[in-house]
């Protein structure tokens, strides 16, 4: 199976070169696609320096204004007709090239629809809220024709990713789970400052709780049957 790694970013000028050296050396990819989603930095500019875009092994795709995560996934998804989406978020700290395989493994198989990658002794503060929230990990492999069928994704905010495992998992496809470990990356209160750091990880939530509430209902309803 064709992969496509589709890596959305907002922001992400002084982060995205080292998500894209490690791309560069991961084995299993045979497309890579950036979405810079409106950023007010040098976030494309900085993507089409690198040397996977100046030999042509990547593509740089732009939107103008920000249209949020889920339209820059779509965008990118759109853009390939690669079997296997695996989506990395730009800012991360510690990924390795085999860990790009093998989130994309589980999938590129056949067996699975959608692999999540899960962090774990990267900091205690992410590593506890992938331990919480599995699912809200930005790291995963999906089949793509499974991603297109998701509806409403360009209006999911910070719900993108429950949005995209509550799909899945209410289709009842199967899901792996890879640990990344040493895998972590920035807490928004160290990008934005702590104020407007506090004030975005709040909405994150308040746009996340409706994604969570139709997963636990479900599971209740479930139960009752």
């Amino acid at each position: 199976m064709k992969v496509c790694a589709v890596i959305p970013a907002y922001n992400e000028a002084n982060r995205i070169t080292k998500v894209l050296d490690t791309l560069a050396a991961a084995k299993t990819l045979d497309d890579i696609i950036v979405v810079d989603d409106g950023s007010l930095d040098d976030t494309g500019a900085v993507a089409e320096r690198h040397p996977l875009f100046t030999s042509g092994k990547m593509r740089v795709l732009r939107h103008s204004p920000n249209r949020g995560k889920g339209a820059a996934m779509r965008t990118g998804a759109d853009a390939t007709d690669a079997e296997v989406l695996l989506f990395f978020d730009a800012d991360l700290m510690g990924l390795q090239p085999d860990q790009v395989d093998a989130v994309a493994a589980p999938v590129k198989s056949g067996q699975y629809a959608m692999s999540l990658g899960v962090f774990r002794g990267g900091r205690g503060a992410t590593d506890l809220a992938q331990f919480l929230v599995p699912n809200i990990s930005g790291q995963r492999a999906i089949r793509r024709d499974v991603f297109q069928a998701i509806p409403c994704l360009t209006k999911a905010g910070y719900g993108v990713e429950l949005a995209i495992t509550n799909y899945v998992l209410g289709e009842g496809l199967p899901i792996a789970r890879v640990v990344l470990r040493g895998v972590t990356h920035p807490m928004k209160e160290e990008k934005l400052g702590f104020f407007r750091g506090a004030a975005a990880r709040t909405r994150m939530y308040w746009q996340m709780l409706p994604y969570m509430l139709r997963r636990l209902f479900r599971r209740r309803r479930n139960r009752l049957r």
